[in-house]
C-alpha cells in the first residue's frame, strides 16, 4: 500500500474558508469522483489547510465500483482506511473533534466521510447533503 504521511497545518483564515465551503455545498447529490463523500471530506481538509489531499486520486474513478477498485488497489477497504491508514491522519476521539476535522459515519449501512462544521457533521451522499450531530461520528481524524 502506498502510504502518504501528511504534515497538515491550519492556515490563518481556515475558519472563514471552511464557512465559505459549507455555504457552497448545496443539497444536490454527490457525484462519484467529483463531490462524493471522500471528495467532500477532502474539500474540508483543503479549506482548513490549503492542501488538496485527493489530488493523486482525482479523475481516477467515476462510480462507486471504480472508487472501491481504487481503494482496494491502494490497500484500503473503506473510506476510514483511506483517511487513517493511507493518508495517515491521526485519530481523535469523536467527541473531541473540532470544526475542520474529518470523520466517518455509518449512513444507510455504508461508511461515509465528511467534516465537522459550525452546523454539525457534513456528509454528501448519493441522496444529497446531510448534516448530522457530532455524536453520530464513528471515527474522527485530526486535521492540522
Amino acid at each position: 500500500m502506498s502510504r502518504i504521511m501528511l504534515q497538515l497545518v491550519r492556515v490563518p483564515d481556515w475558519d472563514r474558508r471552511l464557512a465559505r465551503l459549507v455555504s457552497s455545498i448545496g443539497v444536490e447529490a454527490g457525484i462519484w469522483g467529483q463531490s462524493d463523500c471522500l471528495m467532500t471530506a477532502a474539500a474540508g481538509i483543503e479549506a482548513v489547510t490549503g492542501i488538496d489531499i485527493m489530488k493523486p486520486w482525482r479523475g481516477r474513478y467515476r462510480s462507486e465500483a471504480g472508487a472501491a477498485r481504487l481503494m482496494r488497489k491502494e490497500g484500503c477497504e473503506t473510506v476510514e482506511d483511506v483517511l487513517g491508514t493511507f493518508f495517515g491522519l491521526p485519530e481523535v476521539g469523536r467527541l473531541l473533534a473540532m470544526r475542520g476535522d474529518v470523520g466517518v459515519v455509518e449512513s444507510g449501512g455504508q461508511l461515509c466521510c465528511g467534516f465537522l462544521c459550525d452546523r454539525g457533521f457534513l456528509v454528501r451522499t448519493e441522496s444529497g447533503r446531510i448534516l448530522l450531530p457530532q455524536t453520530a461520528i464513528k471515527t474522527a481524524f485530526k486535521v492540522g
